[in-house]
């Protein structure tokens, strides 16, 4: 997919996973390993399901014989399924307990995987991917739930960087493997592939995942609101979004961007006037962790986006194949984890805000980089040094960007902090793909009509590539306001507006490294 570089499992509901509530009995230290094993082995599976997609979209483009925009959607149905349900899911959660959302989650992601591997059209592979999405959903706010529960404080630091170590790892495993099964055995092989793992996790997770404190009841009125209303809303959204890149200003597009306005809107206002409200947006949206979530949602649509089109410019425009595109998106993905962990080290030179600012100044420009790369040598030729700038960019970015989000928070409403940052970034990603498609596609097709079919594609990927570098040049300049107008500089290298003294890089840390 867009490569989600997502994070870590995010808890929607910290009220609901906080340490003590309920009759939850810590396991012994043998099984906490084991719990751990499984617990790490579901968030690489995670990642690695959403990684995999990325090499396999040209293969599958050819051989369903689909357009840019119609291929966005078989990542586009992911994400989105993912920033519909992260947040619904942690009130299911209340209800039927963190064990039983796990193994839902990995017998959907199994089961999906495996229709997905048998799709013989594009309706089937889109909902098949979405069932992957949702299966995600549900995986990861239990995950987190179980180790913020049943692991002692002493020991939690540890699980959750063992965690996101994980999820770093699965997304470039599930690169590398989708150029390599897919090269070996064709397009279906790295679903079937992905279809047994989350199956025999589950068998695991059987003996392995205590059901100590799980809790029966029922979803309140309020809760069946938010299910039904925040998804529906961005679906429509996205569709209409789709189409109005594709088509323009008609029907088919307004009529499902005024119905998904209207659904989101109806959502806040129930949210607004809930006692236990799922995302307390007063508090989440305003101030510095207001703008801290607009930039991750920029950071969405520019993860997805360029990921979703440098794989179709490795192979389309530049001629590699599955495994030469996934093995020269390494040191991309290397260049990412070192931005990641140099961050603190920078936070300490040079301050937060300038850190934000090196960041996305480098994005940028490895961006517009890109969009100006000529398509007729190799990728080590054109495309090597600006994917540096851009992984390096971006791991910075997303490791202060998450820390602004979440710093300041009190602590009942961290977990939905942590769950609105996530589902920002994929609304970002839904809704930024749905644009760019659309972009690609017009300068396409208004390329001179002498062009061949290669260079006019080209030049529909460049203009991607050249107008997210601008977004994220604006977004720069936004902060750079934003910080001027605090009027109130860092107490030390390690703070900044809207976070406490020291660099507490921490859970962001980590958070950012599973992207």
């Amino acid at each position: 997919m867009g490569r989600p570089n997502r994070t870590p499992p995010s808890s929607t509901e910290s009220n609901r996973c906080a340490p003590g509530r309920g009759p939850t009995l810590r396991p012994r230290t043998n099984s906490l390993r084991t719990l751990l094993a499984l617990l790490t082995a579901a968030q690489f599976l995670v990642m690695f399901s959403a990684a995999n997609i990325n090499i396999v979209l040209p293969e599958i483009g050819e051989a369903m014989n689909l357009s840019p925009v119609q291929l966005s959607w078989v990542v586009s149905a992911y994400v989105l399924a993912v920033a519909a349900l992260l947040l619904p899911a942690g009130v299911v959660m209340g209800t039927i307990g963190r064990r039983r959302l796990l193994l839902t989650g990995l017998a959907v992601m199994g089961g999906a995987s495996l229709l997905a591997g048998l799709a013989d059209g594009t309706g089937t592979l889109i909902t098949a991917r979405a069932l992957q999405g949702a299966g995600a959903a549900l995986v990861e706010p239990a995950v987190l739930c179980l180790l913020l529960t049943l692991f002692p404080e002493s020991l939690r630091s540890r699980a959750l960087g063992s965690v996101g170590a994980a999820a770093a790892l699965g997304g470039g495993a599930g690169v590398l493997a989708g150029g390599l099964v897919t090269e070996a055995v064709g397009w279906r092989g790295i679903f079937f592939v992905t279809a047994s793992l989350p199956l025999l996790l589950a068998l695991a997770c059987l003996r392995g995942v205590p059901a100590s404190g799980e809790r029966g009841g029922s979803l309140s009125r309020h809760d069946l609101k938010a299910v039904v209303l925040m998804p529906g809303g961005l679906l429509l959204l996205a569709f209409g979004m789709t189409e109005a890149g594709r088509s323009g200003g008609t029907p088919a597009a307004l009529v499902p961007l005024g119905t998904g306005a209207l659904l989101l809107a109806m959502f806040a206002a129930a949210e607004r006037r809930g006692n236990r409200p799922l995302l307390p947006l007063r508090r989440l949206t305003s101030g510095i962790v207001g703008f801290a979530n607009l930039g991750t949602a920029v950071m969405g649509m520019v993860v997805t986006g360029m990921f979703f089109f440098l794989s179709l410019y490795q192979q389309q425009i530049l001629g590699d194949g599955p495994r030469a595109a996934a093995l020269c998106q390494i040191p991309l993905s290397v260049a990412g984890a070192l931005g990641c962990t140099l961050t603190p080290r920078i936070v300490r030179r040079t301050g937060p805000r300038t850190a934000l600012e090196l960041g996305l100044v480098l994005l940028a420009v490895g961006l517009l980089w890109l969009g100006r790369a000529p398509g007729e040598g190799t990728f080590v030729q054109e495309a090597l040094a600006p994917s540096l700038l851009i992984g390096a960019g971006m791991g910075i970015s997303f490791v202060r960007l998450t820390h602004m989000a979440t710093a300041g928070i009190p602590s009942e409403d961290s977990g939905r902090a942590s769950g609105l940052v996530t589902t920002a970034r994929m609304t970002g990603g839904v809704f930024g793909l749905a644009l760019l498609t659309g972009l690609a596609a017009s300068t396409t097709s208004g390329a001179d009509p002498l062009t061949s079919e290669v260079r006019a594609l080209h030049e529909g990927y460049r203009a991607t590539f050249s107008v997210l570098g601008l977004i994220v040049f604006a977004t720069a300049l936004l902060f750079l306001g934003v910080f001027s107008r605090s009027g109130r500089g860092p107490k030390s290298p390690g703070s900044g507006p809207g976070e406490p003294n020291g660099t507490a890089e921490g859970p962001a840390l980590h958070r950012a490294r599973a992207r």
